[in-house]
């Protein structure tokens, strides 16, 4: 994938990002704020962030008094990181995962008031003809938020190249304002006045679905869908080889076994990857995931007579079992090497699973079919030209679902294999 990295230019918007807010309408003792905010993504079964706080007494400090105030919901690009902090927030749980890559929150500064040029404003001065720091709006708060993004390096998840942006904007009440479209890797830092009641959130979308962040508390907040990003261990990577014994078509020559046609076969678990994500399917539904299997298969016949067999049919199945409900993937194909060559397919299995699954089991196998050409009598098989064997089942085991903190998903082991067989 062409990763193509993602700069802002310094502005200051002085926008009214929230339209919800008709803060001229407030009387002396209101807070102005969003009715109704947050986000319609919130589940609870990744175990996100807290969420938006809910403005009550450990509710933040609003606008200072007698000092000039920005504008409803200013945002100001690239901010200065020369400025007095009042306090930060390190999240524990500021980390978005996406079909295109992976959104950290970095950490977020409590601001009570900047200079005028930091927000490019022109001075306001007090009586003694010094120069005053603005502040929030009325009912808001500034915070500096710093993010990051990391890009996928490639589609993890399909493949097909080709994967989808990811936009980040501000949300609150009724009004959405767009940041970026993120398609490489970037870091950025915005200065924001947002409502103290802890109703906006930085929405993190891609594919058609939005995932949200606590503006204030730089937390995740819980999402049904999105939950597989967020579980430890979710990438197992076995490389389990089923070996298959077939057993041998003797071929008679005069009524005497002169020869036989042997078949080599083989199968490969890889990698078994629980995803919220895939190219071909979108997104998991709501408490479910994506199981994707990466298999293959190898086979090849062993003769002295060729030119005496022809091959009608071959077939490699794959299956994966959770929760006693089975998805299978099929290849089929009307010919079948001979040795030293040999037919080979790799493919790519998808089932539904519940996001919560810690074990599954992975099932292989296969059969052929052949003809036989005498050559008028003269050679001659004996018993069936069909064969179908089953390797020895492989349980591969995931961590149990935690309260998917955020963390980056891991990579690992797990896989129990069992000894290969088969008839």
């Amino acid at each position: 994938m062409n990763i193509t990295a993602t700069r802002f230019s310094r502005r200051a918007l002085g926008l009214a990002v929230f339209g919800a807010l008709a803060l001229s309408s407030c009387g002396a003792d209101e807070v102005a704020g969003f009715g109704g905010g947050g986000s319609s993504d919130g589940g609870s079964s990744d175990g996100g962030g807290s969420g938006a706080s809910d403005g009550g007494a450990d509710a933040p400090a609003t606008a200072a008094p007698d000092l000039p105030q920005l504008e409803a919901g200013f945002s100001l690009e690239d901010f200065t990181k020369e400025v007095t902090v009042s306090g930060t927030v390190q999240p524990k749980a500021g980390t978005v995962v996406t079909p295109t890559g992976t959104l950290r929150i970095d950490g977020i500064q409590e601001i009570t008031s900047v200079p005028a040029d930091a927000v490019g404003l022109d001075p306001e001065t007090n009586e003694d003809g010094e120069a005053l720091d603005f502040a929030a709006a009325e009912g808001e708060v500034l915070r500096a938020v710093d993010f990051s993004f990391t890009a996928n390096s490639q589609d993890a998840f399909s493949t097909d190249a080709a994967l989808p942006a990811t936009d980040v904007s501000i949300r609150g009440g009724s009004s959405q304002t767009h940041l970026a479209e993120l398609t490489g890797d970037t870091s950025s830092r915005y200065l924001l006045s947002v409502p103290a009641d802890g109703s906006a959130v930085l929405v993190v979308s891609s594919e058609g679905h939005d995932q949200v962040i606590d503006l204030l508390t730089g937390e995740r907040q819980a999402d049904d869908v999105a939950a597989a990003f967020y579980r430890e261990g979710r990438v197992q990577e076995p490389h389990h080889t089923f070996p298959a014994e077939v057993k041998a078509i003797p071929v008679l020559y005069g009524g005497e076994e002169d020869s036989k046609i042997a078949a080599s076969v083989s199968f490969q678990a890889t990698t078994l990857t629980l995803t919220a994500w895939t190219k071909e399917e979108g997104w998991a539904e709501a408490g479910s995931a994506w199981l994707v299997l990466d298999w293959n298969s190898e086979a090849s016949l062993d003769t002295e007579v060729q030119g005496l067999v022809d091959v009608k049919s071959y077939s490699a199945t794959e299956s994966v079992t959770v929760d006693g409900k089975a998805t299978t993937d099929e290849f089929h194909a009307d010919k079948l090497s001979f040795a030293p060559s040999s037919t080979k397919e790799a493919r790519a299995l998808t089932a539904a699973v519940p996001v919560g699954t810690t074990s599954v089991t992975v099932g292989m196998s296969g059969g052929f079919s052949i003809e036989f050409d005498g050559m008028g009598g003269a050679y001659e098989t004996t018993g069936s030209l069909d064969r179908a064997y089953t390797a020895e089942e492989l349980t591969v085991e995931f961590p149990p679902a935690g309260d998917a903190s955020g963390a980056p998903a891991s990579d690992g082991g797990g896989a129990q294999p069992s000894d290969g067989g088969g008839s």
